[in-house]
């Protein structure tokens, strides 16, 4: 019975052998499509993206030119539009004729300073020649009184005559009085030089700093620059190089400040964000090599270069802040058998990107990640 069996056994595992090596061979290739999968992130949600400027003026008008065409390429510097600069050209010329009147005024006032300087010299100089007149009158008074005195004493002595020596008194009388002038007018040019220095300070203070320095000179200059910096905003040219897109604006139509009329693509700034599963984010490190297909050219690889990992995403359907004083959390309930990874955006820099390829913000693009180092 033994002998009969073994050959049917034989016979029966033969015939499952090609099942066999089958199932182990495809075991073998799941197994390798597993750690592949695992160990070298992919992804079909990924897309292009680009920094995007709104481009709005800063001051109101009507647009007068405009120097592009909506998907444009323009350089850094290029003039895009301009907006009627009339009224603010007559501001700007209204601040240079200010400007022009407050240096006007304050070369005035610093002419007034120096007339009252030469006030306060010219009374110093009075001073001094009171005080000089006085000194010589009080000379000459002592020489008569001295003179005066040997005559009434030669009188005295019947060696000389009263009218020698009533004239030497006379004479006396006469150079007092004259020294007391002379007093009076040192103190009327002690009073001109105090009233002249009072006057000069008044118009050093009525002019404050002299020259550009000057409050007056100073407020006007910011009024000009003011009114020119506005008037440099009528014309608006491209912040960098890039394209221009969405050109919602013609000539003759009204535009306010701070409303958008067209957006500004950075050339430069075209990247890849792929958004991996959070599970896949320990395979995936700052430096790695990724390789791309965009969904228009799949024949077309772009080679790239992790650049960061996302820090914050906003999980849909989780938690919200509706409550009192909008502090506490609301976590809302989840009654899902499984729980699916969120996916996190992992910023790729672009490397050599072929001439033909058009590159636009919102493409979608599958990524793969070629780690540089093991984990």
């Amino acid at each position: 019975m033994t002998m009969t069996n073994s050959p049917d056994i034989m016979k029966n595992i033969k015939s499952k052998l090609p099942t066999l090596l089958l199932v182990l061979v495809a075991v073998v290739i799941a197994f390798i499509v597993y750690q592949r999968w695992v160990h070298n992130p992919w992804t079909r949600h990924g897309q292009v993206r680009a920094e995007i400027v709104k481009v709005a003026p800063r001051v109101s008008g009507y647009i007068v030119e405009i120097a592009v065409r909506s998907n444009q390429f323009v350089r850094k510097g290029d003039l895009l539009f301009r907006i009627d600069p009339s009224s603010y050209q007559l501001a700007a010329d209204g601040a240079q004729v200010r400007l022009r009147q407050a240096r006007e005024g304050v070369a005035a006032l610093e002419a007034t300073v120096q007339a009252a300087a030469a006030r306060v010299l010219q009374s110093e100089a009075g001073v001094v020649a009171a005080r000089a007149m006085i000194k010589q009158q009080e000379a000459a008074l002592a020489n008569a009184r001295s003179e005066s005195g040997r005559a009434t004493r030669l009188l005295g002595d019947k060696a000389g005559s009263v009218e020698n020596a009533e004239r030497k008194a006379a004479m006396v009388l006469e150079l007092q009085a004259a020294v007391d002038s002379a007093r009076a007018a040192f103190s009327e040019a002690e009073a001109a030089v105090a009233s002249a220095q009072a006057g000069l300070d008044q118009a050093r203070a009525n002019l404050g700093e002299p020259g550009d320095a000057n409050v007056r000179i100073r407020e006007a200059k910011v009024q000009l620059e003011d009114a020119e910096l506005y008037l440099g905003w009528t014309s608006m040219y491209a912040p960098f190089d890039g394209y221009i897109t969405n050109l919602e604006v013609n000539e003759g139509q009204f535009a306010a400040p701070g409303h958008p009329i067209a957006a500004f693509v950075d050339s430069s700034s075209f990247r890849v964000d792929g958004y991996f599963q959070e599970s896949k984010l320990k395979h995936i490190k700052p430096g790695d090599r990724a390789v791309m297909t965009l969904m228009s050219h799949p024949d077309i690889e772009l080679t790239g270069i992790v650049d960061s990992i996302g820090y914050a995403i906003n999980p849909p359907h989780t938690a919200s802040t509706e409550g009192a004083l909008f502090l506490v959390p609301q976590i809302q309930p989840t009654f899902d058998w499984i729980r699916l990874p969120q996916r996190v955006p992992v910023r790729i820099h672009l490397e050599d990107v072929p001439e033909d390829i058009q590159l636009v913000s919102g493409m979608t693009t599958s990524v793969a990640i070629r780690p540089s180092r093991g984990d």
